[in-house]
């Protein structure tokens, strides 16, 4: 009987050594999606431009609010500081907006799309990093 007394005692070794590896994997997967938590930026405040002259002579206005999302405090922290050069890049891009574009839900979407390439772009070469994971239009009125 003593015989199988080193055979349970290695598979009982590897079973807390197979079960520890894995407890530990799952702590590195839950600290990695810790980091993983979302942060939405307030682009703060509300952006009104003009972006044309209608018929009759007047200017046309774009009034919006953006929030972008990012997945650190780090990133976060990068977004607010860099937060003058990402509000003249927004105002450019939208003063050079035409009526088709912003009348419509599919126009949005090409503003949105244009708009993240350009902060994504402003924020790699201002710290290396793009950071910038989604943006929304949590508020879009146009005047005519």
């Amino acid at each position: 009987m003593h015989y199988l007394r080193p055979i349970v005692l290695a598979t009982l070794v590897g079973f807390i050594t197979a079960a520890s590896a894995e407890e530990a994997a799952s702590a590195d997967a839950g600290e990695s999606d810790s980091n993983q938590v979302i942060h939405y930026v307030e682009l703060e405040p509300t952006f009104v431009t003009n972006y044309g002259v209608s018929e009759k002579g007047r200017l046309k206005y774009v009034k919006a609010d953006i929030t972008v999302m990012v997945h650190s405090e780090d990133a976060e922290a990068a977004t607010r500081y860099h937060l003058p050069a990402l509000r003249n890049t927004l105002v450019m891009l939208l003063s050079r907006q035409d009526d088709a574009t912003v009348s419509t839900a599919s126009g949005r979407e090409v503003i949105k799309a244009e708009a993240m390439a350009e902060l994504r772009e402003v924020m790699k070469s201002e710290v290396g990093e793009a950071y910038i994971q989604d943006l929304m239009f949590t508020n879009f009125l146009v005047q005519r």
